[in-house]
């Protein structure tokens, strides 16, 4: 491999920010064979990239402990002590999917308040027009619209210079038979087949207290009697409802819903989890240890607060 080669591509990559489509134009080679460059140059020690972030993330010793614990491949976590912490947050998670922008070519989106913050306050150096962004669930009712799947792919990429795909279908469904000709639709197809082979997702995590919100909102038309005992959702991944041991409860509300199952989330080679509110610590637990999540963004206490129930399910005195 030619060394000055790796150089130059090196450094219009990195010092004049261009895009990879850019670079292979100017070059006269293909865009793949640009990225196959810049990671040769990694490899062969032209670009070395050094995060100086002993001051700006104090909490590594319980980032390490959380990875190792739960066999996570990231975990950031941001001081609580702040009133805008849900916003340092989404620029702390934003600043985490900017560097896997050039990695990857699709990014699934989750619905939810968590997901738009992120792409509100996400800010990136240069456009990734290789990128595209793929909602993950169906739209939802007109008082959700801002925060539906759809809405919040369509910010990411503006906000990228991307592009974004859209689920041209409710979130939920009258019955089983409408969702299986639904799910065969072209359109609606072509949307489901592209985040199912998403390189990473980007979610928010709800806890048992939303399960009361979606079902009165969604199902009031259903009886009672009709839903599960509430106590045996333990959380919920882009609206799939899950139990303590991160399986998919048996409801109607998960039988209902138009988007990826917890499996296919599972499928997926990275799932970054943000979420700032201790209320979740439990739900976090539950999908880390089941696999559902491998890159957790949060804030000390609910860090604190999920090491807690590890101990707990473990019967462990972890310091």
């Amino acid at each position: 491999m030619d060394l000055d080669l790796l150089v130059q591509v090196a450094h219009l990559y990195y010092h004049e920010q261009m895009t990879q489509q850019a670079i292979a134009k100017k070059l006269n080679m293909s865009r793949s064979l640009v990225s196959k460059l810049l990671a040769k140059a990694k490899e062969k020690g032209v670009v070395k990239i050094t995060i100086s972030d002993g001051i700006n993330r104090p909490h590594q010793p319980l980032e390490a402990q959380l990875k190792k614990l739960f066999g996570l491949a990231e975990v950031i976590i941001v001081p609580a002590d702040t009133e805008a912490n849900s916003q340092k947050l989404a620029r702390e998670a934003g600043r985490y999917l900017a560097m896997r922008l050039s990695e990857v070519t699709k990014v699934a989106v989750s619905a939810g308040r968590t997901t738009r913050e992120i792409a509100e306050y996400l800010s990136v150096p240069k456009s990734y027009f290789h990128v595209v962004f793929i909602p993950m669930s169906g739209g939802l009712s007109e008082e959700y619209a801002k925060i539906e799947a759809n809405s919040v792919s369509e910010v990411f990429a503006m906000k990228c210079g991307a592009k974004s795909m859209r689920l041209h279908a409710p979130i939920l469904v009258d019955s089983t038979q409408a969702k299986d000709i639904l799910k065969k639709q072209h359109f609606i197809k072509n949307t489901m087949d592209a985040a199912r082979t998403a390189d990473i997702a980007v979610v928010g995590i709800g806890s048992t207290f939303r399960y009361a919100e979606v079902k009165e909102a969604y199902l009031h038309g259903y009886n009672a009697g009709e839903l599960p005992d509430s106590m045996h959702i333990k959380g919920d991944l882009s609206y799939n409802y899950f139990d303590k041991h991160g399986r998919a409860v048996n409801n109607t509300w998960n039988s209902l819903l138009i988007g990826l199952s917890l499996e296919e989330i599972r499928a997926i080679p990275e799932v970054i989890c943000v979420a700032d509110e201790v209320v979740k610590a439990e739900s976090i637990y539950i999908a880390a240890k089941s696999g559902l999540i491998h890159t957790l963004i949060t804030n000390e206490m609910v860090a604190q607060k999920t090491l807690w129930y590890y101990a707990k399910n473990y019967g462990l005195n972890i310091r």
